[in-house]
């Protein structure tokens, strides 16, 4: 993210990505030759553009294009932010100091008024100006990415909320194709106490598989187990029946015997 910060074409962000890509970055070089042939289309540009499925890196010259191009799934990290020129902040409280000391030198207190509006114009140039930064580096360590700033010319103007915005829906992107679902977006995090800790419930467990899980034993005892002893059993004999002899036929004599 360092280098000379390109100046500003095209910044978009589409949650939707109904227009191709979910953030797009354009930016041109800097300079009047490059505004020039910005205007009869042979400019020397970069783009940056972030799809559901890929990042690619694009850059333009009089000699030639190159284009990078890397799936979601095996980016290492996004990065982007914005950066200020602080060396503003520190000579606006340098002229002045220099001015009151010229003053007490030469008794005269002109040059003190003319450091103020100094300092004042370099704190002016602090607060307007600001340098972006996008980019990002592939799981095998290699980095693509710009930097660049507001234009006079093109005059595309992009505050720090858009940084986020972008940041933050590119990271969704990049986890949502890791875990192969869809992606969302969360505007902020709630805040519960300065010091907490949440604990997450315990997975509740079906009733159905506590009564299989559930094995019944029983009891184990020491007392031996009383041994049944052979009953002796009794013989019994066949009975037999004896039947009376038949009656003598014939005739017997009268009167008796």
């Amino acid at each position: 993210m360092t280098g000379t910060p390109w100046i500003l074409k095209t910044f978009q962000i589409d949650q939707t990505g109904s227009t191709g890509a979910h953030l797009f970055i354009e930016a041109r070089q800097p300079g009047i030759f490059a505004f020039i042939l910005n205007l009869i289309g042979l400019d020397p540009t970069a783009q940056l553009k972030v799809t559901k499925g890929a990042v690619s890196f694009r850059s333009t010259s009089l000699s030639g294009m190159t284009e990078t191009s890397t799936a979601l799934t095996q980016i290492g990290s996004f990065q982007g932010g914005y950066s200020k020129p602080i060396g503003f902040l520190i000579l606006a409280v340098f002229f002045p100091i220099i001015g009151v000391i010229i003053d007490i030198a030469i008794e005269f207190f002109i040059v003190t008024w003319v450091m103020l509006i100094v300092s004042l114009i370099c704190l002016i140039a602090y607060a307007l100006q600001k340098n972006l930064a996008f980019g990002f580096e592939t799981s095998g360590g290699a980095y693509y990415g710009l930097s660049f700033k507001r234009g006079v010319l093109n005059n595309v103007k992009v505050d720090i909320t858009q940084v986020e915005n972008a940041l933050q829906l590119v990271n969704a992107l990049i986890g949502a194709a890791s875990l192969g679902t869809d992606y969302a977006l969360a505007s902020g995090v709630q805040k519960v106490a300065s010091q907490t800790t949440i604990l997450a419930a315990p997975p509740i467990v079906p009733q159905s598989n506590i009564m299989q899980s559930q094995v019944y034993t029983e009891p184990a005892t020491d007392n031996p187990v009383p041994s049944v002893s052979a009953q002796p059993v009794a013989s019994t004999q066949p009975l037999t029946m004896t039947t009376p002899p038949p009656p003598i036929q014939g005739n017997q004599p009268p009167g008796g015997i």
